[in-house]
């Protein structure tokens, strides 16, 4: 038994070997390629495995076993590693690419990080700290994962063809995904990933529990109503009417998936579309958007929250049953952060370090099945890990892309305002989830920030307006 195991092992070693070379080729030969690949991987499959009756695997896990590290996470280093060398061979300028934007914050962000991990990393040491432990994936090792992959976007993808590409690839595959989570939902039970009724007992169906896929139809819905309602872009009526059954099938993905967060996320993003329209087509949005909540609440209530109210307050008691002084809940939502700041006591600017975990009632946190390395909010994570210090220069990576987006937003036009414009949607979908939910330890969502982060600095202030085509998500008579 331990000879074939011994074989096994030297024999994905091996593999790891001779791939790694061949990776790193293809990523100095086709970066873009490579890149866009990384980003097909995060659009199709699903990462959450809560709410399964039975675990399973997921692509996110795949080598974790052998390497610890995931293949995908080792593959996105590789094609970091593999654009330095290109741009340290290249000698890359502002003079000789002139669509390459060099004030991105994500390298001095990554060099704070970095930093700031590999301190914990002797600290943890020093304190008998197990290295895998601190750089587990509840640690702060995916905050790193999120930077590299924003600046490797910037790098590999800082040309109009790729960025067009980037969009198309995006839209292609939230529409795959949106068709089949409807079907699914409507003939195969909806997705397995059901805490509702898997845990709760309760007879609901979701599309997709996974709060990623939920951005994905979320933010292609936010690309067809940019497309459909600013004036720049004109579509003939079979073009339009396409578009409104599409941007129908996304928000149903997002409404029919129950997650507050989402839908409180897509109103949001919003917002930004509402920001940029004329007034009169903010009109129209206004009284669209409107129908359109209502029913997702109506739906949301009907589906769901009514097992979360007793027949009192409406809908917005229902919305909020775990959360406030009357919530239905035997505990409130955020008792686990509550338990995280006491825990916290003394560790304020710097935290627990990145293998550090809190203490609280087990019976009532039963949820996190003994381990108490992570809570269930983004700021509240990185404040546990990292304490003040590692909050306030997250935030200020934030702040960062949303000041880069409002100086710079009315000298774009075409597709680089589309993508500035679904890049502030998209922060604004994340902010529920960075509160609420778990981001930090979650491979492909920290991913998919980094990408709606990397956005703006893609766009080219000093480049013509480029001529939309439906081919190329517009009209080819589109206004600069």
């Amino acid at each position: 038994m331990d000879m074939t195991i011994t074989s096994d092992v030297i024999l994905v070693l091996l593999s790891a070997l001779l791939a790694l070379p061949l990776a790193l080729g293809i990523c100095l030969r086709h970066p873009a390629l490579a890149t866009l690949m990384l980003i097909a991987v995060l659009c199709l499959f699903s990462s959450s495995t809560w709410g399964q009756l039975q675990e399973e695997n997921t692509i996110y896990s795949r080598g974790t076993g052998m390497f610890y590290f995931s293949l995908l996470n080792l593959l996105l280093w590789v094609a970091t590693a593999a654009a330095c060398l290109q741009r340290l061979h290249r000698g890359l300028s502002i003079k000789r690419h002139p669509t390459l934007n060099t004030g991105s914050p994500f390298p001095m962000a990554l060099a704070a990080f970095a930093f700031m991990l590999l301190a914990h990393v002797a600290l943890g040491l020093m304190s008998d700290k197990d290295l895998t432990h601190i750089l587990s994936y509840t640690g702060l090792i995916n905050v790193i994962n999120l930077l590299l992959f924003s600046w490797l976007i910037t790098q590999t993808l800082a040309n109009a063809r790729s960025q067009r590409w980037l969009l198309r690839l995006l839209l292609a595959l939230a529409a795959a995904r949106a068709a089949f989570g409807l079907a699914r939902y409507q003939w195969f039970g909806g997705d397995n990933a059901n805490p509702y009724r898997n845990f709760e007992g309760l007879d609901i169906r979701l599309v997709y529990f996974d709060i990623c896929d939920n951005y994905i139809a979320a933010l292609a819905a936010f690309i067809i109503a940019w497309l459909l309602l600013m004036p720049q872009v004109r579509l003939s009526l079979p073009k339009r009417a396409l578009l409104l059954l599409w941007l129908a099938l996304e928000v149903a993905t997002v409404a029919l998936s129950f997650r507050r967060s989402s839908l409180i996320g897509l109103a949001l993003m919003s917002l930004v579309l509402f920001w940029q329209l004329p007034w009169r087509r903010r009109l129209w949005l206004a009284g669209a958007g409107s129908l359109g909540m209502i029913a997702a609440s109506i739906t949301l209530m009907k589906e769901r929250l009514q097992f979360n109210t007793n027949g009192s307050g409406g809908v917005l008691a229902s919305l909020l049953y775990d959360i406030g002084p009357a919530h239905s809940t035997e505990v409130s939502r955020f008792y686990e952060l509550e338990a995280a700041a006491h825990s916290l006591e003394g560790h304020w600017m710097f935290g627990l370090g990145s293998w550090g975990s809190f203490y609280g009632n087990e019976d009532i946190l039963d949820y996190h099945f003994g381990k108490f390395d992570f809570v269930h909010s983004g700021f509240g994570h990185l404040l546990l890990k990292s304490g003040l210090v590692g909050l306030m220069m997250f935030i200020a990576l934030l702040a960062a892309v949303v000041i880069h987006y409002l100086r710079q937003r009315r000298r774009w036009h075409g597709h680089s305002a589309l993508m500035a414009d679904a890049a502030m949607a998209g922060l604004l979908f994340w902010m529920p989830t960075l509160l609420i939910g778990t981001p930090v330890i979650e491979f492909r969502t920290m991913l998919l920030l980094g990408l709606t982060m990397a956005l703006p600095y893609l766009c080219m202030p000093h480049a013509k307006p480029l001529p939309f085509r439906f081919s190329t998500l517009g009209s080819r008579h589109a206004a600069a």
